[in-house]
């Protein structure tokens, strides 16, 4: 679950994992995407795994719930650079805004473009002030606890 908010007090965005990693990037990016008229949905799972043997996917929002209502969202184990990993969740987490048959259809430009990507939206290119406050975001949550699996 993504909590509203960060907890206070200096162990607040503690990193153990890449999960709890993953999940304070998108707690800090609640403010972003409220001022952008959009909010993070609590029900969804962050988590890092295999995609496909095609290292070209970054992340995927699976596009339905499990049991218990949550969203699932799975990032690349083949990337470890912080910003591409943070900009990955915020372009997985619109995803989990929108009714799964959206996929990058008008409703998912609209929010991406609003929410400071650029370029084609199959891929991930956040503008400049978007890569800002990711540089920001990865400040605060540290150093990013994966390394990546390597290509033969």
């Amino acid at each position: 679950m993504i909590p509203q908010a960060a907890a206070a007090g200096p162990e607040a965005l503690s990193t153990p994992n890449r999960e709890q990693w993953l999940i304070n990037v998108a707690v800090l990016m609640r403010p972003w995407f409220r001022s952008r008229g959009y909010e993070i949905p609590l029900r969804v799972r962050l988590g890092v795994g295999a995609l496909s043997a095609n290292q070209s996917t970054l992340g995927v929002c699976y596009p339905y719930t499990d049991r218990d209502g949550f969203r699932h969202i799975t990032i690349s184990p083949f990337i470890d650079e912080p910003v591409l990993v943070a900009a990955v969740v915020v372009h997985e987490l619109i995803h989990a805004i929108l009714p799964p048959e959206e996929l990058h259809g008008p409703r998912f430009r609209e929010a991406a473009r609003a929410l400071g990507f650029e370029g084609r939206l199959t891929q991930v290119v956040p503008g400049s002030e978007l890569a800002a406050q990711l540089q920001v975001i990865v400040r605060q949550v540290g150093p990013y606890p994966h390394r990546a699996i390597l290509a033969a």
